[in-house]
């Protein structure tokens, strides 16, 4: 279908760095005709107007050449779209859908993904008025779209849910199962692109989790998390280019390793993630990635050099999944890093939660610079990555009955052999040298090795599938004990 351009907003504030962008696109001031959809129409008369107005005197974009589509939905009794079974003939207002076919920018505001798609592809069959989206996009048009807008676009969407709800298997099929606001809902988006997966308000939100449970979820290739006040743009080469002024991840499936089963918690290793910022570009067919001229390589050579982390004990907080990847990976001598999912919120889903792997590998690339995103502003560090691996790992908190140690343990599997992570459990600080002992089932002692100066332990080439063994690890006069048979790709345990 391709031909033309998606314009995907992450939500947040408008920018007219961003919207310029949308209107170069389209030939420029004088030649850009702006179709707006709206989602009901509470949003027809109050967010509407101020697109117009904004489009009109903040963008110079003639009056004349803005018209807000009269969609509106079901709950409105007066609403052209209140009879579906017109949209579902294909028959009803034809003459809406061929005056939107004279537009070359079609914008989609933000709102209720559900009313979007509930008047667009009602029972799943194109409405007149979608087809004349289709249209304009195949003639060469503009789609574009913000945070609700963004996320309908592709054959897939996101309606809704949290991370840690998603990797904890809480998912719901939209209008098939019971939603409590929480769970991960997935619906079917407008088609435009297929394989993608989209999500908005990404890193402010904390959405990696949610994204890439439901790029498993719906056997996409791609899930790419767009930053508020930060643009994608998807051109008739599979080429996107950022603009604005977060962060785009993209998680990449193609060579992921699935080790859960349908319908259980995700445990997934080596999904490759890709961060961009403004002025990036990547193709998603060929997995090229052209960073900002103004960006220099810092991957032998790190900007800022540092070399320590701290564990993250809540990864889904605001802005926490690109500060692991840029503090503890890009710009930091780490390399592998753990991140808790919610071990500083109460432990509020039980025993049962997932944490993150970051890996750093002979592949990974990155770059920095110093850019000029608003000549009004000043210059913003920017950092882009490629190529580095995520693991998403169950874990099962275990609490020692005693007094709780002054260091936590999390230990898991990788492929035939075990990782460990001795850390501090006030200031979440790896702890160096500790010392790690494993026994096996005649406790025999076979290996012996202090952790490096990243709390880490790899214990390499010693197992057996399905032979019980025993670790301990002994720090400052204290010492954790676990017990375990050892299978392949071992889910996490955290020793608290």
């Amino acid at each position: 279908m391709q031909k033309g351009y998606l314009f995907m907003i992450g939500g947040g504030a408008d920018s007219p760095l961003i919207f310029n962008k949308m209107i170069e696109l389209a030939g420029g001031k004088e030649m850009a005709r702006i179709a707006i959809i709206p989602s009901s129409e509470l949003h027809s008369t109050s967010t509407i107007p101020d697109y117009e107005k904004y489009f009109i005197t903040e963008l110079n974009i003639a009056k004349q050449n803005i018209w807000t589509v009269p969609l509106l939905v079901d709950e409105d009794p007066d609403s052209i779209s209140f009879n579906t079974e017109n949209w579902k003939d294909n028959e009803a207002h034809k003459e809406i859908a061929d005056k939107l076919i004279d537009y070359n920018i079609i914008f989609i505001a933000g709102g209720d993904q559900r009313k979007y798609i509930d008047a667009l592809k009602n029972n799943k069959i194109n409405s007149p008025l979608l087809s004349a989206v289709e249209a304009v996009y195949k003639k060469g048009g503009v789609i574009a779209g913000t945070s609700a807008g963004t996320n309908i676009i592709c054959k897939h969407s996101i309606d809704g849910g949290k991370s840690q709800e998603a990797l904890l298997n809480r998912v719901v099929i939209y209008k098939e199962d019971a939603d409590d606001e929480n769970k991960l809902v997935t619906l079917q988006g407008l088609g435009l692109v297929d394989d993608i997966i989209f999500d908005t308000h990404f890193e402010k939100r904390g959405r990696l989790g949610r994204l890439s449970d439901a790029v498993v979820l719906t056997g996409s290739k791609y899930g790419i998390g767009i930053s508020e006040r930060t643009a994608v743009i998807l051109g008739p080469d599979m080429t996107m280019e950022v603009v604005g002024f977060g962060n785009i991840l993209i998680v990449d499936l193609t060579n992921a390793k699935l080790k859960s089963e349908p319908k259980k918690q995700l445990h997934i290793r080596e999904i490759s993630v890709t961060l961009l910022t403004h002025g990036d570009k990547f193709n998603l067919l060929n997995q090229t990635i052209f960073p900002n001229t103004s960006k220099t390589s810092i991957i032998n050579t790190p900007y800022f050099d540092a070399n320590d982390y701290h564990i993250s004990l809540n990864v889904f907080k605001e802005y926490e999944t690109s500060q692991i990847l840029i503090n503890y990976m890009l710009d930091n001598e780490a390399k592998d890093v753990i991140a808790l999912m919610d071990y500083d919120t109460k432990f509020e889903h039980g025993d049962i939660s997932s944490f993150m792997r970051y890996v750093e590998t002979n592949n990974t690339q990155a770059w920095f610079g110093k850019i000029n995103v608003d000549e009004n502003l000043d210059a913003l560090d920017l950092y882009t990555g490629t190529n580095v691996l995520l693991d998403i790992i169950p874990i099962k908190y275990i609490r020692e009955v005693k007094k709780q140690k002054h260091f936590n343990v999390a230990l898991f599997g990788i492929e035939k052999d075990l990782q460990l992570v001795v850390y501090d459990n006030v200031a979440s600080f790896p702890i160096v040298d500790a010392k790690v002992l494993v026994f096996d089932k005649n406790n025999q002692l076979i290996f012996r090795k202090g952790t490096d100066r990243f709390g880490r332990s790899y214990i390499q080439n010693i197992f057996k599938v399905g032979e019980e063994y025993t670790i301990k690890v002994k720090y400052d006069n204290e010492e954790k004990s676990f017990s375990f048979v050892f299978e392949p790709d071992m889910k996490g345990n955290c020793l608290l």
